[in-house]
């Protein structure tokens, strides 16, 4: 009997952690958003707009993290500072025009007016 409780017990606390390891795995994130602390190069609100086709905005320097608002043809974007990632591409952090937070953008989709 003592052992047939001990084994129920166990069974228990193991589904309830996996249950609760798999809550957390589902819910974390691919990549983990990087702010200005990746700049390499600073640049003083260098004014810039999406192309014509838009713009994607990223949490961090690369198509691996997540993505945040899409800017329309032509909206702006401030660019404080760039980075190269490890794929040599650029990637430029700054403030996408009437919104309250910071992103990242590729440079090949934004240019300066």
């Amino acid at each position: 009997m003592r052992s047939s409780r001990l084994g129920k017990t166990l069974a228990t606390l193991t589904a309830a952690t996996a249950m609760a390891l798999g809550g957390t795995l589902m819910t974390a994130t691919g990549a983990a958003a990087v702010d200005g602390s990746a700049c390499k190069v600073n640049i003083k609100n260098r004014q810039m707009a999406a192309g014509s086709f838009g713009a994607q905005t990223w949490s961090g320097p690369g198509s691996k993290y997540t993505k945040k608002a899409y800017l329309q043809s032509f909206e702006g974007f401030y660019a404080r500072c760039y980075t190269t990632n490890s794929h040599g591409n650029r990637w430029y952090y700054g403030d996408p025009n009437g919104r309250s937070y910071r992103a990242w953008v590729y440079a090949g989709n934004v240019f300066t007016p």
